[in-house]
């Protein structure tokens, strides 16, 4: 007569059903987890992008936030290598490609800009500046308006358009040494390349050069370039009358963090 099992080897031949249940409350637990996990990425993600791309109020600009800019180079590794064959591309491209007709546009407002800057009479608007519409040409003409009476109040809606319709804005912020905003300092026209590749990479075009004329800081100590999406030089950031000025970049190549992006300005009383 086969022997009867004891006690203990029924209880290890039975399902464990605790053990069952637990492992299908873990099992809940750690996707509800993940879940968790994902959905708080996405949503930083999306933030990231809104944060990257804000909308732009002209009359609120003492509230921005703009990032400090990030140094970069166009410069391939190994391109300064005597072993670097000249057929090969030296420079990465940033991108930047500008219509034909709308670049000789800008290049005729950039050079009316200069020209303008030297004039005596700053209340007579370049033809080249006054007949192109693009977020460039109006940002000179709101400075042309800001510059004058403006009794229709013409200066803040085309800054406004400016800002709007440029990919990225340029904040330079003047401060004094013990980092207070310098305000209502006048400024010499600030100067921005917009470097491009050409020959697919073989030679740099640096004929975009932006000319940002008549300038004077806000009560935050601040200018606002608005820019084309691209890799940036800066070409010439001035001094001002009274005033040793240190900027950060002051050479090289930078870019934007997001569309907006700091250049600092210690301005030093002498």
């Amino acid at each position: 007569m086969p022997a009867t099992p004891n006690a203990q080897t029924d209880h290890r031949d039975k399902p464990n059903l605790i053990d069952g249940r637990l492992l299908i409350l873990g099992s809940a637990l750690v996707r509800g987890v993940l879940f968790f996990i994902v959905w708080g990425s996405l949503r930083s993600v999306e933030q990231h992008i809104q944060d990257s791309q804000p909308e732009l109020s002209w009359a609120d600009r003492a509230t921005w936030h703009a990032p400090a800019v990030i140094r970069v180079t166009l410069v391939k590794p190994n391109a300064a290598n005597a072993q670097y064959t000249y057929n090969k591309p030296r420079y990465r491209d940033p991108g930047l490609v500008i219509p034909s007709e709308e670049e000789q546009d800008i290049l005729a407002c950039a050079e009316a800009a200069r020209s303008w800057s030297n004039q005596s009479d700053v209340y007579d608007l370049p033809p080249a500046i006054a007949g192109t519409s693009h977020f460039y040409a109006e940002y000179l003409r709101a400075t042309f308006f800001s510059l004058g009476d403006d009794t229709k109040k013409q200066a803040p809606a085309r800054f406004q358009f400016a800002v709007e319709d440029a990919p990225k804005v340029i904040v330079i912020r003047y401060t004094d040494p013990a980092g207070n905003p310098v305000a209502n300092l006048a400024l010499d026209p600030i100067e921005i390349g917009c470097d491009r590749v050409a020959e697919e990479g073989a030679k740099l075009d640096q004929r975009l050069v932006l000319v940002y004329p008549y300038l004077t800081t806000d009560k935050t100590g601040r200018v606002y370039l608005p820019v084309y999406d691209t890799t940036y030089r800066p070409v010439n950031l001035p001094q001002a009358e009274g005033y040793d000025i240190t900027y950060t970049p002051d050479e090289g190549w930078f870019k934007l963090p997001s569309r907006l992006g700091s250049i600092t300005a210690e301005a030093t009383p002498h």
